[in-house]
């Protein structure tokens, strides 16, 4: 008599999309955003070019000032709202997956409180195939 473990699935919990990414290559795309002084915004409009899963964004700044922040949308539908920069570059890593198509878009408003002039440098990590 052989023993052994048995393993059973039930679909639709964690480890189906998009709670686990169904793609298997790391796609990252940096953007440079440059904040004019007194400018109150500066936005980052990106249209996705091929079948992918967002699943992260990176944020860093040349200055830092306590009451810049900013948000993040796909399709105009929000998914990071008023965020504030920190001292260091920040990594925030999404709990699903995001499916995206080609055409998508990708809106990134960096809010310029301090109405400092800098520089912003954002990276989108997306898995494709």
């Amino acid at each position: 008599m052989s023993q052994g473990l048995q393993v059973n699935y039930v679909g639709g919990g964690r480890f189906d999309a998009p709670f686990y990414p169904t793609k298997p290559t790391p796609y990252i795309k940096g953007v440079r955003m440059e904040v004019i002084a007194g400018a109150p915004a500066a936005i980052n409009m990106h249209t996705v070019d091929r079948e992918s899963e967002l699943i992260s964004v990176a944020i860093a700044c040349s200055r830092y000032d306590d009451k810049d922040n900013w948000d993040l949308a796909i399709n105009g539908r929000l998914i990071v709202e008023t965020v504030y920069t920190k001292e260091l570059p920040e990594g925030l890593f999404f709990m699903v997956a995001h499916q995206l198509v080609p055409g998508d878009k990708i809106e990134l408003r960096y809010k310029n409180e301090s109405a400092r002039a800098k520089s912003v440098w954002v990276n989108y990590q997306f898995l494709t195939d």
